[in-house]
Parts: structure tokens; C-alpha cells; sequence
């Protein structure tokens, strides 16, 4: 096999198309390592298929695009890329088949980088390690999710979840939607107030999903997004996070060992053994947890207060669980501890969303755990400058966009 013939198999190249040349050039940036260099060309008097039409080449413009290294060898394609003219006069560019249009990076190249990013690498560690400017880098994956923005389209989603998570100091924050049954971030919006649930939903719409047809929308208790939700979807019902409702009641727990704690020194120190559960403690724990508890009722009365709460939750029996809760928040209202009462009334205030819960049984775990991945794409980077950028990659990583054909 001619060396042109073995390099046009691992192109992928064919008729027209031809290599017309293989070489290796000194590098202009790394002195003493070589580059290699494929120039493609296609034979005098060649005709192209473009829209329906065999038209012939009008003019070419040379054009040169990265590719793979081939073994430790940086290379790059050449070719002079044909306009044709068609029957009504116009004159068009024909497509490069090794390369997207407008990409000065040939398909294999990018499908490449994306398999590296998808990995987990950062940009700056992609491209370092195929020897390319990791802002160009930056472009190949924000066209792919552009692309993929506008190709697939997504499922209708049942289950929504809404959260916000943080990109930047000083109170920056994104809205972030997603689809929980399928674990896939299905709307991105700038701030977390009504109008990014707005913004982030029509980002949702736009690739089909029907918002009449969501069944019910997973939030935590901020006013803003009841209300955003229930001018957005109007038909789905509103389900409080279970966990954010937990971390409320933790809140006050730890707020009623403070009080104690001013009363009472031994409990200093302590505040983790309040924070966990009871399973979850060493037997050490658990002996300096009781011998607090009677030495401090308070604080003891709040932690098995807090105890009982999370057995309830985990009840698989949603009308006991109902039941249960209201039994619960009798009893915790009557020890009079003004943390508990105050978590109780938000309880109370919305007790339509966490009735809910128990018929539907949904939760933020998987926004939980977005907001964590965005943490760590945040952290890979050293942050955004440009938010746009930021939330290609939120979408990259988290889109859950079919990876097997990447162009």
C-alpha cells in the first residue's frame, strides 16, 4: 500500500478527493520536532454534487486544518476547497467531508478533544495535552453544544426539578432546570429569580418539551420560584425538596444548641454530634450524645425531635407518613422551643408542596448533585470569564446529549 493510500484510509478520504502529497516540515514553534503536513486535491475538470446540482468548480481557496497527531507527530491537512457555480449563477463553497464548515479543525480532531473533556480533563489540560490553545479548544465544545442545542430535541419531561447554584463570588447565581427522571439539565438561565425560571423554561420549549405536560416541578421554598413555577406551569403541581426542609430543620436544632450552649459550656464542641444521625454515630458519640441530651434537655428534646422527623420521611406509606407528620408537629410544637416552632410554621405554610412529596416522591438529590458538578467544572477551570462559556460546558457535561455521533 502507498503511504498516500494508507494516510487517506485513516482520513476516511474519498473520491474526489486524493492526497496529492505527505511530508514532514520542521515545527516553527518546537525547534528540532517535525510536523507532518497532508495536502488533499481533487482531479482538473472535477464536477460536485451541491444541492441537487453537478456543478463545476467556479474557483478554490487554499485552507489548512489541525488533525491528529499521528504517533508523537503534530499534522495538519491542506487542501484548496472548491466554489462551484450553479445553474441560477450563484456561487458556493463546497463542504471539506473531513471537516466541519467554518472549523479549522478537522471532525476526528474534535470528536477527539470532546472525548478528553468528556473524561473529565480540563481545557487548559486537554489542551496541553494535544498541543493546542485551550481557548480553541473552548470553541469546538461550544459549537457541539450549539449543534446539539438545536438537533436534539429533548424528551417531555414529567418530573422537573429547579435550583440554583452559584458561579462566581458576590452572589452570582444561575437557574438551573432538570429533568429528573431522565438526570438531565434541560434549561440554563442567568440569576434565580422569576424571570430566569422563565428564561430557563423557554430554553426548554424551544427543544419540544410541552410545559402543560409537566407533571410536577421539585423545589426548595424560595418565594421567587413558587411563584415563577406557578405562572410557568400552571397545571404541574409544586413539590418541596425534602432535603432542603431537613437542612431547615437541622438549622434549627443547631440554633436551639446555641441557646443551650450560652447556659451550658459542656456543650461546647458538640455541634457536629447534632448535625448527624444517631445511626451514623461511633459508640463514643452516641455515650457523649446521651450523657448531653439529659444534662441539656433542650437540645436533647430537639435532636429526638429530629430523629423522629427523618424515620417519618423514610416511611414508605404515604398517607401513615402524612399522618405521622401531623402527629409530629403537635408534639414538637408542645415543647416550646421557638426554632422548632418556627420551622414548624413554615411546615405549615406550605404543606400543599410537602404533601405532594409523599404522593409523588421526587426530590432535588440529582440538582444536588449538578450543583456539585458545576462546582467542579468551575473549579477544572479557574472560573469563567464568559458566562456563555460557563453554561456550554454545564450543558456539555450535564445536557445528556447522544455522545456517539458528536458531529
Amino acid at each position: 500500500m502507498r503511504e498516500q493510500d494508507l494516510f487517506a484510509a485513516a482520513i476516511g478520504l474519498s473520491s474526489p478527493w486524493f492526497i496529492s502529497k505527505v511530508e514532514f516540515r520542521d515545527s516553527d514553534s518546537d525547534i528540532g520536532l517535525k510536523e507532518l503536513h497532508i495536502e488533499i486535491d481533487y482531479p482538473g475538470g472535477c464536477r460536485f454534487l451541491c444541492e441537487g446540482e453537478t456543478c463545476p468548480v467556479y474557483d478554490s481557496a487554499d485552507k489548512t486544518w489541525r488533525h491528529l497527531n499521528f504517533f508523537q507527530h503534530v499534522c495538519y491537512i491542506h487542501a484548496r476547497v472548491p466554489r462551484v457555480k450553479m445553474s441560477d449563477g450563484r456561487v458556493v463553497t463546497i463542504d471539506a467531508p473531513w471537516a466541519a464548515p467554518g472549523s479549522s479543525f478537522t471532525l476526528l480532531f474534535e470528536a477527539y478533544t470532546l472525548l478528553l473533556l468528556k473524561s473529565g480533563m480540563s481545557l487548559a489540560a486537554a489542551g496541553r495535552y494535544v498541543n493546542e490553545d485551550s481557548r480553541r479548544l473552548g470553541r469546538i465544545v461550544n459549537r457541539y453544544v450549539i449543534d446539539r442545542l438545536i438537533e436534539e430535541p429533548l424528551e417531555q419531561v414529567e418530573n422537573l426539578s429547579v435550583d440554583e447554584t452559584s458561579i462566581a463570588k458576590g452572589h452570582k447565581y444561575i437557574t438551573v432546570l432538570s429533568n429528573i427522571d431522565k438526570k438531565q439539565v434541560v434549561g440554563i438561565a442567568i440569576g434565580k429569580d422569576s424571570e430566569a425560571v422563565e428564561q430557563a423554561s423557554i430554553c426548554m420549549e424551544i427543544r419540544g418539551v410541552d410545559k402543560d405536560k409537566v407533571k410536577a416541578v421539585c423545589m426548595d421554598l424560595s418565594p421567587a420560584y413558587i411563584s415563577a413555577v406557578s405562572n410557568q406551569f400552571p397545571k404541574s403541581a409544586i413539590v418541596f425538596d425534602r432535603f432542603h426542609l431537613t437542612a431547615m430543620l437541622n438549622k434549627a436544632v443547631d440554633e436551639v444548641r446555641r441557646e443551650d450552649q450560652k447556659k451550658n459550656a459542656v456543650l461546647r464542641k458538640s455541634r457536629y454530634i447534632w448535625l448527624k444521625n444517631q445511626s451514623s454515630l461511633n459508640k463514643e458519640s452516641l455515650k457523649k450524645l446521651r450523657y448531653l441530651s439529659k444534662a441539656c434537655p433542650d437540645i436533647g428534646t430537639a435532636y429526638k425531635l429530629k430523629e423522629q422527623y427523618r424515620e417519618i420521611w423514610e416511611n414508605g406509606d404515604s398517607e401513615l407518613c402524612i399522618e405521622l407528620l401531623e402527629e409530629w408537629i403537635e408534639i414538637a410544637w408542645e415543647t416550646g422551643l421557638e426554632p422548632i416552632r418556627k420551622f414548624i410554621n413554615t411546615l405549615n405554610n406550605h404543606w400543599y408542596g410537602i404533601v405532594e412529596y409523599f404522593n409523588r416522591r421526587i426530590s432535588n438529590g440529582f440538582a444536588e448533585r449538578v450543583n456539585l458538578k458545576i462546582q467542579e467544572i468551575k473549579r477544572l477551570a479557574k472560573g469563567y470569564r464568559n458566562i456563555d462559556n460557563f453554561i456550554n460546558m454545564i450543558y456539555f457535561h450535564l445536557g445528556g446529549f447522544n455522545f456517539n455521533n458528536p458531529q
